[in-house]
């Protein structure tokens, strides 16, 4: 039954306003608990049928709140909070949607995407990337370039459900075609972190007003208790916000996307403490330069993903085989570098041969079939038996590296003091 004030008095010429709230009037009054957000939303009138749409966010209130909006809107959600879970429930439920925050700590969204677009068996799902508002451009980019859509956070339940209802109409892509490379990405994920870089500053410098703020309200707390109570709370939001932006900007910044190992740049400052550590107490400090024989043959034949996938296997083993106050780091393309503190030419030498024969007996598999081995050309320096610094340690580890290159590769060389 239509009650008075249902409808709107007058109708506009070619307006659509009276069918359709009439429509969501009817339809409240058969059930107006599970109807009660579809009132005033005009985008109704093309709803689709119940999908199965996985939300991905690593916040449990927002991940929640998403959730239930799908299932009072007649969809099947599921909910996940990692990178295992996401490909678990993507292969075994076949979801028709997934909703991901793009800054999830554990899942690099490029590769893992490319990764999952590659799997011939798998059903692929539709993307849409969501994250802060703060980075809605860049977000916007790099989702156009990976065939996803873009929804900042927070949005409205009405917005949501639009951009659901306009993915699930699209076609599912597929797993074969043409896909862009890690590094066509590259750009729009750099301009992400550099939003997100930016924000940081931004909250740094907001939690520094709240801050005075906060304390010279003190004389007056009880006339201004309840405009304290509300900066407090957006304090502790900022503050949140800004402490969840700093480490996941931290491990941007000293790790390596493709391997998870530490990058140069992490690996570079840590000599530095080590090596005045290394003065104070007398102790030498070892460097192995490591690099993949023949890797551009491995690229060129068998494609850049196969590359990637053995320069990961080669990272895990790095990891089983190094002790746990040594530092390993991707160097640079297909090389790696060992740190070892305090360790003996001899020991470091016996370390260089194990991951050495290690890499000669992985067993990589790449779409259905082994790649042939893959074997390590090692330089070895010591500071400060070959330099005076560490770089000087380094440059000798370089000329050994280039020397077991020359020699027939696949061999471990110990260098020589260089004079500066």
């Amino acid at each position: 039954m239509i009650r008075p004030g249902d409808v709107d008095a007058s109708l506009h010429p070619g307006s659509h306003r009276l069918a359709v709230r009439s429509v969501f009037v009817i339809r409240l009054s058969a059930s107006p608990c599970r109807h009660r957000f579809f009132l005033n939303r005009g985008y109704h009138d093309h709803m689709t049928a119940m999908a199965t749409i996985l939300v991905v966010d690593e916040g449990s209130i927002n991940r929640h709140f998403v959730a239930t909006l799908l299932r009072d809107s007649g969809h099947r959600a599921l909910e996940a909070s990692s990178g295992d879970e996401v490909l678990d429930v993507i292969r075994n439920d076949r979801p028709d949607l997934v909703l991901i925050d793009i800054l999830m700590p554990d899942i690099d969204i490029g590769p893992f995407l490319l990764r999952m677009r590659e799997e011939r068996d798998l059903i692929q799902p539709r993307f849409v990337f969501r994250a802060p508002a703060c980075v809605e451009a860049e977000g916007r980019t790099l989702a156009q370039a990976l065939g996803a859509s873009f929804l900042a956070k927070p949005d409205s339940p009405d917005v949501l459900l639009a951009l659901v209802g306009e993915m699930l109409a699209r076609p599912r892509p597929q797993s074969s075609g043409a896909h862009p490379r890690p590094k066509a990405i590259e750009s729009p994920w750099r301009a992400v972190v550099a939003r997100l870089c930016q924000q940081t500053e931004k909250l740094e410098r907001r939690s520094a007003q709240l801050e005075r703020r906060v304390t010279e309200s003190g004389v007056q707390i009880e006339a201004t208790r309840c405009a304290m109570d509300q900066e407090i709370r957006k304090r502790l939001w900022a503050e949140q916000e800004l402490a969840q932006a700093t480490l996941r900007l931290r491990d941007l910044a000293i790790r390596d996307p493709l391997t998870g190992l530490h990058n140069r740049r992490y690996v570079e400052e840590s000599l530095d403490r080590e090596e005045s550590r290394a003065r104070r107490n007398g102790h030498p400090i070892g460097l192995a330069l490591l690099s993949v024989d023949r890797f551009k043959h491995y690229n060129d034949t068998l494609g850049h993903a196969a590359g990637d996938l053995a320069l990961r296997a080669i990272a895990q083993l790095m990891h089983s085989v190094v002790r746990g106050e040594d530092i390993v780091c991707r160097y640079g393309g297909d090389e790696f570098l060992m740190v070892m503190a305090q360790a003996s030419p001899s020991t470091l030498q016996e370390r260089a041969e194990a991951l050495r024969r290690g890499v000669r007996n992985l067993e990589i598999e790449y779409d259905g079939r082994r790649i042939e081995a893959m074997t390590l050309s090692v330089g070895v320096g010591i500071f400060p038996d070959h330099g005076e610094s560490w770089r000087t340690a380094l440059s000798a580890a370089d000329i050994a590296l280039y020397r077991a290159k020359r020699a027939g590769r696949d061999r471990v060389v110990i260098g020589e003091k260089l004079q500066v």
